[in-house]
């Protein structure tokens, strides 16, 4: 009786099974419309505008962080020069490599896991630490800092689709500067590129390094402190900014205090490209953006 049972009730389970999977396929097929239907996390007002673009998490720094990024004392002794437009003080913290853990320096001002790699980033476009960007992003690698701190040297140009150029004016008075000043008429005349080929040949020429009346120009420089720079960093799309900048503090951990002026802002090139002259350009996320986001999530281990 009960062998009966079971098979009456087994062609009833099949009917119920073949209406199922009819509705599921159905479901996901697109409305007479056009449009798909969508439920919570998938709402079309929810989503970005591009399948392909990726979330990207931009460091938040906390109160105590907060006060490491600019010294007070700092704030202080260059009041009068600050209160002019286009300037500002920060204060850069070189780039570690270790991720994951929590110093016990780390312990005692505060910092988390993700801090350095904020804060050893700086945008003078935006007038602050770190890549610049949060949210959907088609390239994550089209970030906004001009100036990174690595290893006791000043980097620029680092980040995708962008140019830069240091030059190490001496120890001058950064009041002083000017776009006429020798050293800087140089960056001042320069005009970027606009075809693909040749910012990768320039990129690829300030990273070498060059002389030109008698000043060097590199991407990359030594951060010397009681040192004038000059800085045109070109991001394209983003921002072309010239500016200079002048170390007044160093510290015992590597972090350095930069007092800046902006001396004149450009109109935002784009580049005209070929696909394969666009893969040869775009670069990857940099180190420090990439150890900038791993390290947002990170769990902290104390050592």
């Amino acid at each position: 009786m009960l062998a009966k049972r079971t098979f009456l009730k087994l062609p009833t389970a099949l009917f119920l099974i073949c209406c199922c999977a009819l509705f599921a396929v159905e479901a996901q097929q697109p409305s007479e419309s056009g449009e798909a239907t969508t439920h919570g996390r998938d709402d079309p007002a929810m989503r970005p505008q591009a399948r392909r673009q990726s979330w990207v998490n931009e460091y938040r720094p906390n109160s105590a962080e907060k006060k490491l990024l600019v010294a007070s004392e700092d704030e202080k002794r260059f009041a009068g020069f600050l209160s002019q437009p286009d300037t500002g003080l920060f204060r850069l913290f070189p780039l570690r490599r270790r991720k994951r853990i929590v110093s016990l320096s780390d312990l005692e001002t505060g910092t988390r896991p993700g801090f350095n790699s904020y804060a050893c980033m700086y945008s003078f476009s935006r007038e602050k630490h770190g890549h610049g960007l949060h949210g959907w992003v088609a390239d994550p690698s089209l970030g906004w800092a001009e100036l990174r701190l690595e290893d006791g040297v000043f980097v620029s140009g680092f980040m995708g689709e962008s140019l830069g150029l240091l030059v190490r004016l001496g120890d001058v008075s950064l009041e002083t500067v000017t776009l006429l000043t020798p050293g800087v008429v140089e960056l001042a005349s320069f005009a970027p590129p606009l075809d693909y080929s040749e910012a990768v040949t320039l990129r690829k020429r300030n990273a070498a390094g060059y002389e030109m009346n008698g000043f060097k120009y590199n991407s990359s420089l030594a951060a010397s402190v009681n040192n004038t720079y000059a800085l045109r960093s070109t991001a394209y799309k983003r921002a072309d900014m010239l500016i200079s900048f002048r170390v007044v503090r160093q510290d015992e951990g590597g972090s350095v205090s930069i007092l800046w002026k902006k001396l004149k802002s450009y109109p935002r090139p784009s580049l005209k490209a070929t696909a394969k002259a666009i893969s040869m350009f775009t670069s990857t996320i940099s180190g420090a953006q990439r150890c900038f986001q791993e390290s947002c999530n990170d769990s902290p281990r104390v050592r």
